[in-house]
C-alpha cells in the first residue's frame, strides 16, 4: 500500500474580495453553502466575488464530476475537464448570490478542485454550478450537479474525510489524552465521537465520508493526531481522498492525497499520518 499526500492549504481572508474581519457576521449567499474553493495539488485558492456569476457565453464546454452526496463541514474533489483549454473556473450555487473565481497557474484542459462545505447549511440539498473560460468574462455553459446533504456533527472540532471510490477508508483521530477514535472505539471519554462511518467492510452505502467531532464546549485543549487507514481497496485501482480539519475560531484546513494497493485491514494505531493540530 502507498499513500501520497498531495497538498495542504487553508482559507485566507485576504484572498476574498471583501474583508472577513467580522467573523461573527451571519453568512449570506454562497458562503452559507461553500466555505472555500481551491485547486487540488497546490496552494491556489479561489477568490470570493460578490454579485451574480458571469453570464454563460461562447466559452469552452466543460464536464464536472462532483459527488451527489456530501457532509456539512466536509470537502470533496470536483474534476473539471474540457476539450478546450481554460484558465478560469467559476463555482456557484444555483439561486444564491456571489460566486468563487479560481484562476489557474496556466491554461489547461483539466483541473481538480477541492470544495469545502460550510458547517451549517440552510437546506437539505443544493445545486452546484461550474463553468470555465479563457477569462473571467468569457465563461462557457455551466454544468450543474445536485448535491444532497448528509448532516453530521460539527462543534469545537470537526475532522472529516471524503474519498472517490467504493473503497473502505477509515478515519482515526487521537485526542490529547492519547485515546484513539475510530471504527473500533467510536466514542472517547473526552466526548469526541465518530458519528459517520461509511463503506464499512466494502459495504457501499455512500456517502463515502467519515466524521469525528467534539460538541461545543467539550473538546479538550492539547494536540490532536489525524491518521487515515486504507482498510480495503474494495476493488478500486486507486483512491483519492480529502481530509478537512475545522477548529473553532480558525480557518478550515484541507489535505489531499491518494491510496494504492489492496489495503491493510488496519485497526487501533494504524493508518497514514495526515496532520497534527492543537486546540
Amino acid at each position: 500500500m502507498r499513500a501520497v499526500v498531495r497538498s495542504v492549504f487553508a482559507v485566507a481572508c485576504a484572498a476574498a474580495v471583501l474583508s472577513c474581519s467580522d467573523s461573527t457576521a451571519p453568512l449570506t449567499g454562497i458562503q452559507q453553502y461553500l466555505a472555500k474553493v481551491a485547486l487540488a495539488g497546490g496552494t491556489v485558492s479561489a477568490t470570493l466575488v460578490r454579485g451574480a456569476a458571469p453570464t454563460a457565453g461562447a466559452g469552452p464546454t466543460v464536464s464536472a464530476t462532483a459527488p451527489s452526496q456530501a457532509i456539512n463541514g466536509g470537502s470533496s474533489e470536483v474534476a473539471v475537464t474540457s476539450a478546450d483549454q481554460f484558465t478560469v473556473v467559476i463555482v456557484a450555487v444555483d439561486g444564491q448570490s456571489d460566486y468563487y473565481r479560481l484562476t489557474l497557474p496556466a491554461a489547461a484542459t483539466a483541473a481538480n478542485l477541492v470544495i469545502t462545505l460550510a458547517q451549517q447549511i440552510p437546506t437539505a440539498s443544493f445545486t452546484l454550478m461550474v463553468g470555465a473560460g479563457a477569462s473571467a468574462t468569457a465563461i462557457g455553459p455551466y454544468v450543474s450537479q445536485s448535491v444532497a446533504l448528509v448532516t453530521v456533527g460539527t462543534g469545537d472540532i470537526q475532522v472529516s474525510v471524503s474519498w472517490n471510490t467504493a473503497a473502505d477508508v477509515d478515519l482515526h483521530v487521537v485526542d490529547p489524552s492519547g485515546e484513539e477514535i475510530y471504527y473500533g472505539n467510536d466514542v472517547a471519554a473526552s466526548g469526541g465521537k465518530l458519528d459517520l462511518d461509511s463503506n464499512a467492510a466494502c459495504g457501499t452505502d455512500q456517502p463515502r465520508n467519515e466524521n469525528v467531532t467534539w460538541a461545543s464546549g467539550t473538546a479538550p485543549s492539547g494536540t490532536y493526531i489525524v491518521r487515515l487507514d486504507y482498510w480495503s481497496n474494495c476493488g478500486a485501482a486507486s483512491t483519492n481522498y480529502v481530509v478537512t480539519v475545522y477548529v473553532k475560531g480558525k480557518a478550515p484546513q484541507t489535505f489531499t492525497g491518494s491510496f494504492t494497493g489492496t489495503g491493510d485491514g488496519g485497526g487501533l494505531g494504524d493508518g497514514t499520518l495526515i496532520t497534527t493540530f492543537t486546540k
